[in-house]
């Protein structure tokens, strides 16, 4: 009886296990039809826009603009991709550790008291970082500048 219904549960296991693969082959051939198709359309539409630009303009103006456009949206796709690839410390359990962990008693000083660390301002707000200050100051120009265009 145990060797039967060990035998109908590798059955079962394996048609999941096949079914499984044949849906994520699929499912990838799709995505692989679906990226190549868009890649052609793209490729279509710079095209397009090299004919119309060239019609208006001289062609080497049309294909350092369609250069530059193309540049421009690769070095922001770069950069999103490297901003995800960094990896950030992984977390840790540290507040349950400290949960579990007894707690020793406070040393009382009047800074501790109140929470604040001696020679700061109570109520005042942390010191920002160098980094944080350019990028939003390098947020603030690309605004100006894309508001400044369409004004």
């Amino acid at each position: 009886m145990f060797r039967l219904l060990l035998a109908l549960f590798g059955a079962e296991l394996r048609h999941v296990v096949r079914h499984a693969a044949r849906r994520a082959a699929v499912t990838a051939l799709l995505f692989g039809i679906g990226a190549i198709l868009v890649g052609v359309s793209l490729l279509a539409f710079l095209v397009g826009a090299f004919l119309m630009l060239a019609a208006r303009y001289d062609p080497v103006t049309a294909a350092l603009v369609i250069a530059a456009f193309t540049l421009l949206i690769g070095l922001i796709f770069l950069l999103c991709a490297l901003l995800r690839a960094r990896r950030r410390p992984a977390r840790s359990f540290g507040a349950y550790a400290a949960a579990a962990a007894p707690v020793a008693p406070p040393a009382v000083t009047p800074a501790a008291g109140l929470g604040v660390p001696p020679g700061s301002v109570p109520g005042a707000a942390p010191p920002a970082s160098a980094s944080s200050v350019i990028a939003i100051a390098a947020g603030a120009a690309l605004v100006g500048l894309i508001l400044g265009r369409r004004i």
